[in-house]
């Protein structure tokens, strides 16, 4: 089976984005792993630091890699906003295939220390490393109100520049106006300085905080040569959702038939977004 950097490779010849779905319950897991199967699109298993804690590491190495040798599909796990070391370097010894180290909050000289220092264990492990540059602002939540992004917020080109130079990393978050949630007014992509980083920037560009934009954004930045977007609040308002509306029926206590219908309505919300960065039919 193919390995993540060849997927991440073929998406950025051929323009098209894999997804990132983070998971924190079963039902969600189920229908990502469904979805890849149905519309063979190889997809990366995202789980946050508190959706690791939650639902068990090695638990979830487990159960991926049992799905990836029962179906012959190319799921891959990245620990998503790794900030916790000792966490970090735990998914690693543990089998994820990807680790994210969000350094955005140090200055850049601390960044860059530390994601060097997690390279050298990663890569011997055969394990991709994401690094992030600017700050990406925002929360996984619904919410009624504005947020404003500030230019320091922005992804900096020299700091790029400097960044990707002296680490050698493999994928780099960017802050172009996206942000973590969906709010009342989404702010709008910059799509010139994606330009100008991609620029300076062989590494692989993924876009955080995918859900709320609008789809005709995403088409933008997938040409300009963004080729993983990460969604989480978009399958969590559906999680939350259904869960309450199938709870109304007061005659049905099966907790798997009133799941199964909460995995249904997942499943269809991410395969809108396969579709929408035209991951299907890619392996």
């Amino acid at each position: 089976m193919k390995d993540l950097k060849y997927y991440l490779k073929k998406a950025k010849e051929e323009k098209w984005a894999i997804p990132q779905f983070n998971f924190s319950t079963i039902e969600q897991l189920k229908a990502i792993i469904n979805v890849s199967y149905k519309l063979k699109t190889p997809v990366i298993l995202g789980t946050s630091e508190g959706e690791a804690n939650y639902l068990g590491m090695e638990e979830i190495v487990s159960l991926v890699k049992i799905s990836k040798n029962k179906y012959k599909i190319p799921l891959f796990l990245n620990l998503d906003h790794g900030k916790n070391l000792d966490l970090i370097k735990k998914a690693i010894f543990l089998g994820y295939d990807s680790v994210h180290f969000d350094g955005s909050s140090l200055s850049l000289i601390e960044n860059i220390k530390i994601t060097k220092e997690l390279i050298k264990i990663a890569h011997k492990k055969n394990i991709l490393v994401e690094g992030e540059i600017g700050s990406i602002k925002g929360e996984s939540q619904l919410s009624s109100k504005k947020i404003k992004i500030l230019k320091q917020d922005l992804t900096s080109v020299s700091d790029v520049e400097k960044f990707v130079k002296e680490t050698k990393v493999d994928s780099l978050a960017v802050s172009i106006g996206n942000i973590h949630g969906v709010y009342k007014k989404m702010p709008k992509l910059d799509l010139k300085l994606l330009k100008d980083i991609k620029k300076i920037s062989k590494n692989f560009l993924v876009l955080h905080g995918g859900s709320g934009i609008e789809n005709k954004e995403i088409k933008k930045v997938i040409r300009e040569g963004i080729v993983k977007i990460n969604f989480n609040t978009e399958i969590r308002i559906i999680w939350k959702n259904s869960l309450r509306k199938y709870l109304k029926n007061k005659n049905e206590f099966k907790p798997y038939k009133i799941l199964n219908l909460v995995q249904n309505d997942i499943e269809k919300k991410l395969e809108e977004k396969v579709y929408l960065l035209n991951s299907n039919n890619k392996l």
